[in-house]
């Protein structure tokens, strides 16, 4: 991941330099006059930030759609995050929408996307084309920090940089929406005490064929792992839509999981079944790396929205999050259970996370501060990770923007015309009391930045 990660953004960091190769002398000086901004508290120089434009990776993954952008401009090598229709996804897709340049995306690659990076490299040798399956390991990262500091965007940039490296990645970008918006649920009658969101599966499923079908067409799930979740009338069913598709005698079993999740992507009531094999199919391989990623993750801890009288006779209370089946597999590989009175996640029939965490790959989940989610669970969720002893939980903290980050984050809203420094011709970016003073009214936040770069 890393080696690729690096790929991407050095053919990004060519670009910006191109654009800004005017002004190299100017903020040079700028720089050597603020020296004392580009230390951190250790006496150490901190690297200089660089962008990784998602809109034009040379190294593409071999998905065509992955090579592409939608109808929103937004690149698909981070689908789906979109622009919801109910729900937004922060601040990073708005400056996009907003530059006069819209042949770029990019993302700052900052310290705590290193961090993220160096954590699943180390723990899973990715990078390593010759590793064998013994040294191949998991990752579990949760990234806090305050609201509109960037969480979101680290993120995004850790997708890209998975995929462009190989990894097959699930990415759920908006957990808020998740947990609220499952249209209905119903129980499993296949895994008693747990139940299932049929429309929210058959969003997945079409999320992960149309994201990777092509990275999955070669890999097949059991009939012991389709057991696991689906009858064996459902797998009759889904034999026989799989043969709707294929000549009769071409579909055998075991199903590649890219024919699992075409099925399951249009038929609600094998949904659940079909994407929650493939998945078991993806955390028990070493073919290739599977990385999660998940945000908003904060959210599935904070009251539910879910309920059924199967759960409670009286409709009261709400269905736990990791008792619902598409949610299970990354909460319980996750393995945090926050003991705070009002929470209602617990350790009930969770597999054990050393079990339930994929051989090869990562889980990596954001906290978010921007939703309606009591700051007490949040709290509780990070003390937890950080209590963990026997399968340690990486903690990494996404800080405000540094003096230099600033600087860089305006200079690259100069180059892809941001607000009114679309035609400031450098009058800001080189002017320190000036970007002094976008730091302290921003407070150091993305957020806040752009919002006062918008401001004439």
């Amino acid at each position: 991941m890393r080696g690729a990660a690096s790929k991407v953004v050095d053919d990004a960091s060519d670009d910006a330099a191109e654009d800004s190769d005017n002004t190299d002398g100017e903020k040079a000086a700028a720089n050597e006059d603020n020296k004392d901004d580009v230390l951190n508290v250790v006496g150490e120089e901190t690297a200089v930030p660089v962008f990784i434009d998602v809109a034009n990776v040379k190294n593409a993954p071999n998905s065509a759609f992955l090579a592409k952008s939608n109808d929103s401009g937004i690149p698909n090598l981070i689908y789906p995050l979109n622009v919801h229709h109910r729900e937004g996804v922060g601040r990073m897709v708005e400056e996009w929408e907003l530059a006069a340049n819209k042949e770029t995306r990019r993302i700052m690659m900052r310290d705590a996307t290193k961090a993220i990076a160096s954590k699943i490299v180390d723990a899973t040798n990715c990078c390593d084309s010759s590793v064998s399956d013994s040294e191949k390991g998991a990752a579990r990262v949760l990234v806090t920090g305050k609201r509109g500091v960037g969480k979101t965007a680290a993120l995004a940039g850790i997708v890209a940089s998975a995929r462009v490296s190989g990894h097959i990645v699930v990415y759920l970008p908006d957990g808020d929406r998740l947990r609220r918006h499952g249209f209905y649920i119903e129980p499993c009658n296949h895994r008693k005490g747990l139940y299932n969101l049929p429309m929210i599966a058959q969003e997945f499923c079409e999320q992960l064929l149309t994201s990777h079908g092509d990275d999955i067409n070669k890999m097949t799930a059991s009939e012991e792992t389709m057991k696991e979740f689906l009858t064996n009338d459902q797998i009759k069913k889904v034999v026989k839509k799989a043969n709707d598709d294929e000549e009769e005698s071409e579909v055998e079993m075991p199903l590649t999981l890219d024919k699992l999740l075409n099925v399951g992507s249009e038929s609600s009531s094998l949904s659940s079944g079909c994407y929650l094999s493939v998945i078991s199919t993806l955390m028990n391989q070493t073919e290739k790396p599977f990385t999660i990623v998940a945000d908003e993750f904060n959210c599935y801890y904070d009251h539910g929205h879910y309920f059924h009288m199967d759960y409670d006779e009286d409709v009261k209370k709400a269905i736990p999050l990791n008792k619902i089946s598409i949610f299970k597999p990354f909460m319980d590989a996750m393995g945090l259970y926050p003991t705070i009175a009002g929470n209602d996640i617990s350790r009930d029939d969770a597999v054990d996370a050393s079990q339930a965490m994929m051989k090869w790959g990562s889980v990596v989940a954001a906290v978010s501060e921007s939703k309606a989610v009591r700051r007490t669970f949040t709290k509780s969720l990070t003390e937890s990770a950080n209590a963990q002893s026997e399968n340690p939980v990486n903690v990494v903290e996404v800080r405000r923007f540094s003096n230099v980050e600033v600087q860089h984050i305006l200079y690259n809203f100069e180059i892809t015309g941001i607000g009114r420094l679309r035609f400031d011709r450098g009058t800001t970016t080189l002017n320190p009391e000036e970007v002094e003073y976008l730091r302290m009214v921003s407070g150091g936040t993305g957020q806040h930045l752009m919002d006062a770069c918008m401001i004439p």
